[in-house]
């Protein structure tokens, strides 16, 4: 019945409507999705700008407007905003209307993210809070959907998902997903649209006649992004470049360490742990790199935001609590943390991928490249939380190295030793003072970067890593069997009173 309502309350308003002239302004659509422009523009939803920019991305604010277009089509109702932004970073009308109407929320909590592309997720969510704001209840319709890309999906996201899948307004790609992150260009998120407003005008999602109803947007032609190359302050560093590439552009790292990869040398450059970032060399080119933190950008993402700003996104890897992007040449792992927050980026080649072999043992001057290398991924931490930089500590180094050691030589992995010694009596075993203490140990097959992700997905060892009561720090290093066992030794002194 309420569908019934809202299709007969739209037709008698679009009957009443003025239809402008949509031959006199020119689009870029592709031929599949002309169609659907074209009764976008007619129905008053789509500017002539958007016309111009239909292969264009599609921004959540430039949605807002076609949100707000496509309500006062369908209601005869033009809605305007009657109360103060809810959000830090967008006061425009428009999108201020979309959230009273309950139709938009933000990308996080007083954060809308207005110039941030349009993820198919979202989309599916605004679309569906339309058809209700249209009293339009898409209950009955509801369908579970097949797509092979959307159970680690929020349930509400879903929801919303399956009843659009069970009208018929949204639908999935050839190879059975969904692409809930993929980004929306303009025409592609146009043609679900225009679904919606024909199902509300007849019951029916699809016009038999049209040409984008067989034909899906993968046959757009796509604009093709550099997906070898991340920007790090501004500045370009890309896979397969050489060392003299590298050096024209960045000048001489602060460090070349060996890596947990045979006869491959890392550059590093610590950039006062603001923009630290290395790169792994393999027979003369890079094939690795990798940026911790959010100070980059890569494709079209700028390292801040959450798994739905990751670009292109292929599957989440929950193991790793990363997104996974898949390029022809290349492979990206988008880092997140235990908010689901972006918290670093690991580029690499596909030829690396396929041959990549960590050593099973690691020698004294592998084992210090390595720690070295967890240290700075601490300080990298640290400064991205605001936390004073720690210092090196040759005694809490010592328990650490013979603390990772015995994990490996005695086969197990605790804070305490096979004796029942703690961390903070293996401290004061080496005579070293402490007024505050703690230990993260980690176990992870692979490389410092398997560590990184560990500790970033836990929000205990973020916790402890980040602590401003401490300020001495030791990293030790050991492994067997590809396995890098890893102990973090950290202590504070007793803060100084200043006399009166």
């Amino acid at each position: 019945m309420k569908r019934l309502a809202a299709i007969l309350l739209a037709g008698i308003l679009i009957l009443s409507a003025a239809v402008p002239a949509f031959a006199a302004v020119e689009t870029n659509a592709a031929f599949w999705a002309r169609s659907s422009m074209e009764y976008a523009h007619e129905h008053g939803f789509v500017t002539d700008e958007e016309l111009k920019k239909a292969t264009s991305p599609m921004s959540r604010l430039e949605f807002c407007g076609v949100v707000m277009g496509f309500l006062e089509s369908v209601t005869g109702v033009e809605r305007k905003a009657t109360i103060a932004t809810p959000f830090k970073d967008c006061d425009d009308p428009i999108v201020i209307a979309a959230y009273e109407a309950g139709v938009i929320g933000g990308a996080e909590p007083g954060i809308f993210a207005p110039d941030k592309t349009l993820t198919r997720e979202q989309m599916a969510i605004m679309i569906a809070r339309t058809l209700m704001v249209c009293n339009l209840d898409l209950t009955e319709e509801e369908k579970k959907n097949t797509f092979t890309d959307t159970k680690n999906l929020y349930a509400a996201s879903n929801r919303y998902i399956d009843q659009l899948y069970g009208a018929e307004i949204v639908s999935g790609y050839n190879d059975g997903t969904y692409g809930p992150f993929r980004e929306m260009s303009v025409q592609e998120a146009i043609v679900t649209f225009v679904r919606a407003h024909r199902y509300i005008m007849t019951g029916m999602a699809y016009d038999p006649n049209a040409v984008e109803e067989t034909v899906t947007p993968e046959a757009a032609p796509v604009e093709k992004k550099d997906t070898e190359t991340i920007k790090v302050a501004d500045k370009p560093v890309s896979l397969r470049w050489s060392e003299a590439e590298l050096k024209a552009v960045w000048g001489e790292p602060d460090r070349i360490d060996l890596s947990v990869y045979d006869k491959m040398d890392r550059y590093i450059y610590i950039n006062d742990y603001v923009d630290y970032f290395f790169v792994t060399f393999k027979d003369g080119h890079i094939v690795e790199i990798f940026v911790p933190g959010t100070d980059y950008a890569y494709l079209s993402m700028d390292g801040k935001g959450t798994m739905a700003d990751i670009e292109n996104l292929s599957y989440v890897n929950m193991a790793e609590h990363s997104g996974i992007v898949r390029n022809d040449g290349s492979e990206a792992r988008v880092i997140l943390d235990y908010e689901g927050q972006l918290c670093g980026i690991l580029l690499q080649t596909k030829e690396f991928l396929a041959v990549r072999d960590p050593r099973s043992t690691l020698h004294h001057e592998t084992k210090l490249a390595l720690e070295g290398q967890l240290l700075d991924l601490i300080q990298t931490i640290r400064v991205n939380k605001n936390a004073d930089l720690l210092v090196w500590d040759k005694k809490l180094f010592d328990v650490a190295r013979a603390h990772s050691e015995d994990m490996v030589h005695e086969k197990y992995f605790d804070y305490n030793s096979l004796d029942g010694t703690t961390p903070f009596g293996r401290i004061m075993e080496r005579n070293k003072t402490f007024y505050t203490a703690s230990e993260i140990i980690a176990r992870q097959r692979g490389d410092i970067v398997n560590v990184y992700q560990e500790w970033m997905r836990t929000p205990a060892r973020v916790s402890a890593l980040t602590d401003r009561t401490m300020q001495e720090v030791g990293v030790g290093i050991d492994s067997r069997s590809k396995v890098l066992y890893v102990t973090v030794d950290l202590c504070g002194q007793a803060p100084q009173v200043t006399k009166k």
